[in-house]
Formats: structure tokens, sequence, C-alpha cells
């Protein structure tokens, strides 16, 4: 089997929960201040609780690639070896 180089993306999702106790404001307010307002000293709004899922992964994509130098001669750079060359 033949090997060569690769550049190989892969995309995660994580869900992060916060839980915030905020302490003598109406249902509305407390949404407003976790939302907007939860680092503010001016009210009583404290991090109860956080968790973060373990993360989902989509399908990994690998693409050959090959270190080319550029016209100029001057510098290198990794190039999609499926790209077409514009010579």
């Amino acid at each position: 089997m033949q090997k060569s180089n690769y550049m190989v993306k892969i995309t995660s999702t994580y869900t992060k929960t916060e839980t915030y106790l905020v302490e003598n404001e109406t249902k509305e307010d407390a949404l407003y201040i976790v939302e907007n307002q939860n680092q503010n000293p001016q009210y009583k709004c404290t991090l109860w609780n956080e968790t973060e899922s373990d993360g989902e992964f989509d399908e990994p994509i690998a693409k050959e690639v090959s270190f080319e130098k550029t016209e100029d001669g001057k510098d290198y750079y990794w190039k999609d070896v499926g790209e077409k060359n514009d010579n």
C-alpha cells in the first residue's frame, strides 16, 4: 500500500449545559440576567452546575496533499493533490 500525506478535517459537536441560581428576581429578569448579565456583580447570579456532553463526531474528511514550491521558488505550501494546476 502506497503512503502519502493527508490533510484530515474532523468536526465535532459538544453540548454544554449551565444551571444558574438567580436570587430575588422575576422569571423574565432571571432569564435576561443569565443570558446577558451573569457576571454582573449587581445581581445574585451563581453558576450552580455545569456539564459538557461527550462529543459527537462527523465522518472525517481526508484529502491527499503534496508539499509544493511557489512559482517564484521562495516559499513552500501544502497543495491539495486534487487541485488543477493553472499553468
